[in-house]
């Protein structure tokens, strides 16, 4: 056995290693639940990196960004082990498959660098704000001329249409009213330049299948596949696995069908079923080994699966590793939700504190962290009226017990948030008087809001009133919700008075949500459109947006309140599956009542696709059941809140046997206990250099926009600077060899320039706008670029890199313009990072206070380091290239100023890590801020255990950042 042979099979389990090491060319792994996957898929990376596989050919697709991290850090910890360096892993990508599509079509074709992702949410924005355009009225009939019953029914139909790969024209022969409406759709994402996740996969595999060469040339780049959850694939994702191969790709696969919950959506769980016969793989890697559960957990979940899905599913046998002490197995079907609220929040008040040893041996008590209740829906409403999840949520609130509602929490539920809805609502009905402004500002606002100031509050209605119902006719104006909101809580004096940071957290979803608004929408510039965001506010919004802790940075210690599948990836040592009752888990079969013809999609609802079915509600809840690592209690109520006759027993929950399986009425009154003590959360924060530019400037106002979700408004003219750069990037891809003409420049300047808020003149010649104006502005930089720097596209071709940075708990994320100097051979000499900026500066750059030359500094430096380390190019030098002055300034770049750089930015990761984010104010940087009418601006210090970053090095000096230099 060689060296990482050796290795493998030292730090594996038999079964583990021997998937590490198959070299086959498709290889199948079945990982059962907690059973180490993660670790064989590491081990199987850094034994291709030992044999000599360029990591730029290895890419890994993960189903969300979350597992992205945490397999990475795997990875890290594995490279390390093996002896090479954490850099590789910047040279790989590891990361969602619609991100890896958006990074091949941005590098097939630069104009799709300029789409703006559009998720559910904005999917709905989009059909709103274009209603009219996509002919939707005529399919309201269908749904009882519900409004947004048929908006999300037409989004449901397009999302399908791509993830089945679904021809537009067939649905239009079939039924030529959704047909219509489906190739406006079309149309118009592409006009308008948007793109959905669906599109993005579909897209890279028609071109693909199409034979575009700048595609399968990414595509064929890729020596080894790995696919993460490959239960879950759909159509089109599979399409993408099978172009991806089909271009010389070796294919490593791992998954568990027994956890394919996502049927629902489209994912098509065959997929894993039949992989070895489609590739007649000679064997299949068994993952049996659970190295989370308890045997009793273990045992009675897999026996469950095993009698629900017999046939139906692979044949896994699964065993435990360890059988810990204290634990516990639970099952009862309590009399009434009551009954059955009140015992599960006791319980866990009486778990706190309990002894729980760690997978390391390690010895602590419980604490609130530890401990989940995992629901099949906590968003829906029983006859009552009440939140599912209310019952549990509130007992736990009344013991003071902290919990976070990690899916269907509605973020109107707090009177914070409710009130700013109640204001939007008020003034789309007209500018209200002064009688209506009092009675929303004593029912609405001082319950969230104590210390508002009532003339303050009238004077924002009145001047938003006036201008939200200006007569139509006049010049047009372009409103700007966001800074209403803004407005909104300026008056409500919270920079004086300021919330508790979760509250502080949900009216930052709010801000996100107006920023959706205005990301969509070319503008908000009637009355008739505003109306339009407060229906979207009252109607969807409430609905489509989570209050989630799924993005902060560190996972609080508070019990989880959650759906199994926001739970997917998770373990607790506490699990609690509640609302286990007939009917409600396992949910009603369900049938397609969706918009695409039934003969479309009959083969989809064949394998229990876009439908309910029983053995979809069983992988459910085996993925419920197989969260627990020692205490596992399943309960349901027989008599529901509004209910009018008594449930029986969930068939699961019946299903459930075992010789540890005790009712609920007969658990333990005690266990031994410890100390309480959190679990180490292994953080290693994912992080952009905007992130960590806006820390540095000042802490707030990084907490206002990355920790609260704060977003300021959409100006006219946002992604004009994009815009420029695609067309700098599209002349360098139409001219990798020789430099192109200034009326070639120019043509290629107006055939990409877009810009989203904004709409051209309706007589462009005679009475040029805004846009034109802009466009033209974006003509003479091309020209002057190519007709000054004709050198570029000769020995030197410009390339945009992805790169990732490890650094101390961080991973430094971006993408890097490089000119490479290239001798005739094709020989790469050097290279230059060029961080292109379409900023004027003037005769003198240095005095300009719109340059940031701290931070532009900064991330040139960044990126040299990734350029040499990641990259493995010669960066000899890195400068800033001010488009409009059409000039290039030099940044050091030399080992002393790259050091001080990621210094500055480890710095500020442990502030980040540790919550640390003092107000850092001074007049000047104030007066620029988005969020100046939101903060206190009163001086506080840092802490001095952070210590203080070294000085970053600018082509006017050396200077400490912003928040050091510039304080009150």
């Amino acid at each position: 056995m060689d060296k990482m042979e050796v290795l493998i099979r030292s730090k594996l389990t038999p079964d583990q290693a021997d998937a590490a090491l198959d070299a086959s060319r498709e290889v199948l792994c079945l990982a059962c639940a907690g059973s180490g996957k993660s670790q064989t898929l590491a081990f199987r990376v850094a034994r291709l990196i030992s044999e000599g596989v360029s990591p730029t050919s290895i890419v890994a697709f993960t189903f969300t960004e979350k597992a992205a991290e945490s397999i990475k850090r795997r990875i890290a910890q594995t490279l390390s082990l093996a002896g090479f360096s954490t850099n590789l892993i910047g040279q790989m990508y590891i990361g969602t498959i619609h991100s890896f599509c958006q990074n091949v079509l941005g590098k097939a074709d630069a104009k799709y660098r300029q789409y703006d992702v559009l998720d559910d949410n904005r999917l709905t924005l989009f059909l709103m704000s274009r209603y009219p355009a996509l002919q939707i009225k005529p399919l309201r009939i269908r749904f009882g001329d519900r409004y947004f019953e048929t908006i999300k029914e037409v989004a449901a139909a397009w999302k399908l249409c791509q993830d089945e790969g679904l021809d537009v024209t067939s649905v239009a022969t079939n039924d030529p009213e959704v047909g219509t409406v489906l190739q406006l759709l079309k149309d118009l994402l592409d006009r308008d330049q948007y793109i959905d996740f669906g599109s993005m996969i579909r897209l890279v595999v028609e071109h693909s299948i199409g034979g575009n060469a700048a595609v399968n040339r990414a595509l064929s780049e890729i020596s080894h596949l790995l696919v993460d959850e490959y239960q879950d694939v759909s159509p089109s994702q599979e399409a993408l696995i099978q172009a991806i191969h089909a271009q010389g790709a070796s294919l490593f696969v791992v998954g568990d069908d027994d956890q394919a919950i996502y049927s629902w959506r489209g994912a098509d769980v065959s997929n894993i079923l039949t992989f070895r016969d489609r590739y007649q793989v000679q064997a299949i890697h068994n993952l049996d080994t659970n190295f989370r559960s308890t045997r009793a957990i273990v045992d009675v979940s897999s026996d469950f699966i095993a009698q629900e899905l017999g046939a139906a599913r692979l044949r896994k046998d699964p065993s435990n590793h360890r059988d810990i002490a204290p634990r516990e197995l639970a099952n009862y079907l309590f009399d009434d939700r009551s009954e059955e609220a009140d015992w599960v929040t006791n319980r866990i008040e009486q778990l706190l504190g309990t002894l729980f040893t760690e997978k390391n041996g390690k010895v602590r008590g419980l604490t609130p962290g530890d401990i989940a209740i995992l629901m099949r829906s906590t968003r829906g409403s029983e006859q009552s009226g009440e939140a599912r999840h209310n019952p549990f949520t509130s007992r736990l609130a009344a013991k003071g017990i902290p919990f976070s509602l990690e899916a269907g929490g509605n973020p109107f539920d707090r009177p914070q948030v409710a009130a700013l809805r109640e204001v939007f609502r008020l003034l789309a009905n007209g500018n209200p008087d002064r009688a209506e402004a009092k009675e929303v500002f004593d029912q609405a606002i001082l319950p969230g809001y104590p210390k508002a100031d009532f003339a303050r509050f009238t004077r924002v209605l009145s001047d938003w009133g006036r201008r939200i119902h200006a007569p139509t006719g006049g010049a047009r104006q372009r409103l700007l919700p966001q800074n209403l909101v803004f407005d909104l809580l300026s008056a409500l004096q919270i920079s004086t008075y300021p919330p508790a940071p979760e509250v502080m957290r949900e009216i930052g979803l709010f801000s996100r949500m107006i920023q959706d608004v205005e990301g969509v929408y070319l503008s908000v510039d009637s009355s008739d459109r505003f109306r339009q965001v407060s229906h979207f506010l009252e109607f969807v919004a409430d609905g489509g947006y989570n209050v989630s802790t799924d993005d902060v940075t560190q996972r609080p210690d508070a019990v989880s309140v959650a759906t199994v599948h926001s739970a997917k990836g998770l373990e607790f040592p506490v699990v609690f599956v509640v609302d286990c009752q007939a009917g409600r888990f396992p949910g009603k079969n369900s049938s397609y009542r969706g918009l695409i013809p039934k003969q479309l999609v009959q083969a989809a609802v064949q394998r229990g696709a876009y439908i309910g079915t029983r053995e979809a509600e069983a992988r459910l809840f085996y993925t419920a059941l197989t969260r627990a690592e020692a205490f596992l209690y399943v309960t349901g109520a027989a008599n529901l809140p509004g209910g009018k006759r008594a449930n029986k027993a969930s068939p699961f929950s019946l299903r459930m046997t075992d010789t540890e399986l005790i009712p609920a009425t007969d658990v333990a009154t005690s266990f031994p206990t410890e100390p309480r003590q959190p679990r180490v959360d292994q953080t290693i924060l994912p992080t952009s250099f905007s992130d960590i530019r806006y820390y540095l400037h000042c802490p707030m106002d990084y907490r206002f926009r990355r920790e609260w979700g704060f977003s300021p408004a959409v100006p006219e003219l946002f992604g004009y600077g994009r815009a420029v750069h695609v067309a700098i990037e599209k002349l360098h891809e139409l001219h990798p060899v020789h430099p192109p003409t200034s009326d070639e420049a120019a043509a290629v300047a107006m055939e990409s320039f877009h810009l989203k808020h904004i709409a051209p003149s309706g007589d462009p010649v005679n009475r040029p706008g805004a846009y034109e104006r802009a466009k033209n502005k974006a003509v003479e930089i091309a020209q002057q670029y190519v007709t000054e720097f004709a050198e570029d596209f000769t020995s030197r071709r410009q390339v945009e890199a992805r790169f990732e940075i490890p650094a101390a708990d961080c991973l430094i994320t971006g993408s890097i313009d490089l000119l490479v100097n290239e001798s005739q051979d094709g020989t790469i000499r050097d290279a230059e990072v060029i961080d292109f900026k379409t900023m004027e500066a003037g005769s003198d750059p240095f005095a300009d206070p719109d340059l940031d030359w701290l931070a532009l500094s900064l991330q040139v430096q960044l990126y040299a380091k990734a350029a040499r380390e990641v990259l493995q190019e010669n960066a000899v030098a890195g400068s800033v290239h001010l488009l409009k002055d059409n000039r290039r300034i030099l940044v050091p770049v030399d080992s002393n100023a790259v050091q001080a750089a990621v210094s500055n930015v480890e710095w500020a990761v442990r502030g980040i890590l540790a919550r640390h984010f003092p107000v850092r104010p001074n007049p000047t940087k104030c007066g620029k801020c988005d969020f100046q009418e939101l903060c206190s601006k009163q001086p506080q210090e840092f802490n001095k255990a952070l210590g203080v970053p070294p000085p970053i090095h600018t082509p006017n000096g050396q200077f400490q950042a912003k928040a050091f230099n510039t304080i009150d």
